[in-house]
């Protein structure tokens, strides 16, 4: 399935130089909204996989805001489109974390680049947030989250217990409660390759 992009910008042949740009890239394109208020209309009305902003829209509503509906609303991606590059723009810009940034005049390389890395940024965030809310939403013990770093370091059960101090079958007990509450299946592999996975929501 191709991935879904909506255009937000006021100028029309830029838009429509972008929107083909993006088609030619193999994007599914979407009529693109030419200020703030069309903009929020698509979002609430389709489904989006990202967005390219342009900062200033005409109006007293800018991309800025459309960011912030995005943020408060969706969990969307969306890179700025602009022609201004200098620093006093970027800092105004940098509190509504982007994704990304394409000063125009834009070329099919760059746009290409860009949102290829600001898809699969937001892709590891959100999968990031997800192991993080599932780990804190199991509630493992001090002592089982101890357990869980030190499967994440490759240790088998008998390290763990000698680096804790602990009896091989208290080891084995935490492992299996560990797995029951991440509903893992029982078993080292699985266990070891979550841990790995997921190692940077518990250190």
């Amino acid at each position: 399935m191709k991935t879904k992009v909506l255009v937000v910008e006021n100028e029309i042949l830029i838009a429509d130089d972008l929107c083909a740009t993006l088609e030619e890239l193999n994007y599914h394109v979407l009529e693109p909204a030419l200020d703030y208020y069309s903009a929020i209309e698509v979002l609430q009305t389709e489904s989006v996989d990202i967005v390219i902003l342009d900062i200033q829209l005409g109006g007293k509503k800018t991309g800025m805001d459309v960011a912030e509906y995005i943020r408060k609303h969706l969990n969307v991606p969306f890179i700025y489109l602009s022609s201004h590059s200098d620093q006093k723009t970027l800092e105004l810009v940098k509190d509504t974390m982007p994704y990304g940034y394409l000063v125009k005049p834009f070329n099919a390389p760059d746009v290409q680049t860009t949102l290829a890395i600001a898809l699969s940024n937001h892709s590891r965030y959100t999968n990031k947030r997800a192991s993080y809310e599932k780990e804190e939403k199991v509630d493992l013990t001090p002592m089982e989250k101890v357990v869980l770093r030190l499967v994440a370091d490759n240790k088998t059960t008998k390290e763990i217990a000698e680096w804790l101090s602990i009896s091989l079958s208290t080891v084995k007990n935490h492992r299996h409660n560990i797995c029951v509450k991440l509903d893992l299946p029982q078993g080292t592999h699985s266990l070891l390759k979550w841990a790995i996975e997921n190692k940077h929501t518990f250190y």
